[in-house]
């Protein structure tokens, strides 16, 4: 089983291998860029940078046709990080005008998810969660690298159709 679907570079590259490999040659470059990031911005809690990365890798991965891991992973990564930052904001004792902003703006945009999601982010931010996801993403990352490097190698042959 593939761990890539390059169906949605192929609808939009109307034939031409050229623009596959040039969007499958960026979102390498881009996958050791949020790899880096994501190991950097865990093992200095910055849950707000996770945040925004997840939600920034989500369309890279959807691209290339791993669905799941950009809309149930990366969307519960974006979702948990956000509980950590509030929780984290909420602990300290004098909290600036930024971070009480902050902290109402993360609230409001839970309004487009429905409560049993918002539920089980709450009940799952953990920096295990956090970690296994972020592995998760990782491990299936590498494989597609595979995948992504054994077509290149063969002339792209795999793309035409």
């Amino acid at each position: 089983m593939s761990t890539i679907d390059l169906s949605y570079l192929k609808s939009i590259a109307d034939g031409d291998d050229s623009i596959i490999i040039e969007l499958v040659n960026i979102f390498l470059e881009q996958i050791e860029e949020f790899t880096e990031c994501f190991e950097t911005h865990f093992v200095n809690k910055e849950w707000k940078n996770i945040s925004g990365l997840a939600h920034k890798a989500k369309s890279s991965v959807i691209s290339m046709g791993m669905t799941e891991l950009g809309e149930v992973d990366l969307k519960n990564l974006e979702l948990i990080s956000k509980f950590l930052l509030i929780k984290e904001l909420k602990n300290k004792s004098d909290l600036s005008d930024k971070e009480k902003e902050d902290i109402i703006n993360m609230e409001k945009s839970f309004s487009k998810y429905p409560e049993s999601k918002l539920f089980w982010a709450n009940e799952n931010s953990t920096e295990e969660v956090v970690y296994s996801i972020i592995s998760k993403f990782k491990n299936i990352c590498q494989l597609a690298k595979t995948e992504i490097n054994f077509f290149l190698d063969n002339n792209s042959s795999d793309f035409k159709n």
